[in-house]
């Protein structure tokens, strides 16, 4: 898209230049033509005034009027296509460049609410930690809360950085090595155990499957993550978020399940747009979180589906990874 853009503006710029260059010489070609045969015409010679206008003889000059006409004309159409190509290009250019401002706008403020407000926090817990006279059970409950805000601050800061880093390299080099899909799985879910705790959301393992796969662990730790964060970011309190791994015969499919609010057409149609998010999220974030695990999935050769019933409903994220990178030791556990 990026490139398809100038290279278009460059083509209809040519054709205009082409048009305009061709109409600018028949233009002094016919005035010259016109300058000989009034001189003709002067002398009172018309057959040689006719061939000076393109004629064999002045019984021929309505033919050459009708062609002229005929040409005329065609080339008037072809002007108006060429100028409505341009104007399309140009509102083309300019809705995308609205649309690019509306995402930066999104992104400045995603990044502002997902960066500053742990920073915030984790202020104010070491402003309160600092009180020698807090019970030992609230400092521990701040402790506890400064890492997860300490944790969510970095995570933020992985997804800019990754997002930066696969937008500016066009495609990111993956340092794979075989491994086991569940012991991946479980470990996300450990990492985010303390975060799902402390937002009352219980992380539930559906059946997984023990499927050894050739990946990039830490780029499946990132898809991990931000699947399971995005799940509990989006459930109430008291909902729970179901895991599942699955092998089937030409790929693993991973599955993560959630209770929360759910999408509706719209979200669906822009979950893996990086900075989108939805009109009424609330929930502050980069919009970065499934743009990266579609990328990242996607340089694993696999792909990645969102489906929800609509608003309320929860949601379903699935990872599809080929089996081209499994090797033949996976099994069912």
């Amino acid at each position: 898209m990026t490139r398809q853009g100038p290279l278009l503006t460059a083509c209809l710029l040519a054709a205009n230049l082409a048009l305009v260059g061709w109409w600018t010489w028949f233009q002094v070609a016919q005035a010259t033509s016109l300058q000989q045969a009034g001189e003709q015409l002067a002398i009172g010679d018309i057959d040689a005034a006719a061939r000076a206008l393109g004629a064999t003889d002045a019984d021929t000059l309505p033919e050459v009027a009708a062609a002229r006409r005929r040409m005329f004309l065609s080339e008037g159409i072809a002007f108006t296509a060429v100028l409505a190509l341009a104007g399309a290009a140009v509102v083309t250019a300019l809705r995308r460049d609205a649309k690019l401002r509306a995402d930066q706008d999104r992104f400045l403020a995603g990044a502002t609410h997902e960066l500053k407000t742990p920073l915030a926090t984790i202020q104010l817990l070491l402003e309160s930690l600092r009180d020698e006279r807090l019970p030992k059970e609230k400092r521990d409950r701040y402790l506890q809360s400064g890492l997860l805000e300490s944790q969510r601050l970095e995570n933020g800061l992985t997804n800019l950085l990754t997002a930066a880093g696969l937008r500016s390299a066009g495609a990111r080099r993956t340092a794979r090595a075989e491994g086991d899909l569940s012991d991946d799985l479980r470990r996300a879910v450990a990492k985010l155990q303390p975060r799902a705790e402390a937002a009352g959301i219980r992380l539930c393992e559906g059946h997984v499957d023990s499927i050894r796969l050739v990946r990039d662990a830490e780029a499946l730790q990132l898809v991990l993550h931000n699947l399971l964060d995005n799940a509990v970011k989006y459930s109430p309190r008291g909902a729970a978020v179901t895991v599942s791994l699955l092998e089937e015969p030409s790929a693993a499919t991973l599955r993560v399940q959630d209770q929360g609010m759910g999408m509706d057409p719209e979200a669906l149609a822009n979950a893996f747009v990086p900075f989108w998010r939805g009109r009424d999220s609330g929930t502050g974030g980069t919009g970065l979180g499934l743009f990266l695990v579609r990328e990242l999935v996607e340089s694993h050769g696999g792909s990645v589906r969102a489906e929800s019933e609509g608003p309320g409903k929860g949601c379903t994220l699935s990872v599809r990874l080929p089996r081209r990178g499994l090797a033949a030791t996976g099994g069912a556990a």
